[in-house]
């Protein structure tokens, strides 16, 4: 189930990415005062940490949706380890994601550091970037478990 569901992420992943690009095209051709000369670098950068964070997540959700409980115990039983594993669940989303908003920070301030001319360009095109992915993550963890199987 694991390497199906992360399969899955990587499909829709690439297909949003591939749209995401296609919008900064766009954007070169006709406003390139908008956006940084940096900003494929940084859709990369997007791609590779969401697709490698979202592995451990996927992992957790993998075994969230295939839980099948022993109809021999109680209920309450049954409820202890269905809490157990969605609590699984939302420790390692926020873990991941507490993980991945510290790499962005760094790489924004190596940014500023290095780059201070483009910085505010970058920022925002940064600050766009990972509202739209952020969207993106949430919307496909926030979709009914029959749409991943």
């Amino acid at each position: 189930m694991f390497k199906k569901l992360y399969g899955q992420y990587l499909k829709f992943l690439l297909i949003f990415s591939i749209i995401i690009v296609v919008i900064y095209i766009c954007f070169r051709l006709w406003l390139p005062f908008l956006v940084s000369v940096n900003l494929p670098f940084l859709i990369l950068a997007f791609v590779v940490l969401t697709a490698v964070m979202h592995y451990f997540v996927a992992q957790a959700d993998a075994q969230r949706i295939t839980f099948k409980p022993d109809i021999n115990i109680s209920k309450e039983e049954r409820m202890k380890m269905l809490t157990d594993i969605e609590r699984k669940f939302i420790t390692r989303y926020l873990l991941i994601t507490t993980i991945k908003l510290l790499g962005f920070l760094i790489m924004l301030v190596l940014y500023a550091y290095f780059n201070r001319k483009d910085f505010l360009l970058f920022g925002a095109n940064f600050l766009v970037i990972y509202i739209m992915y952020s969207i993106f993550e949430i919307i496909y963890l926030k979709q009914p478990v029959v749409g991943k199987k």
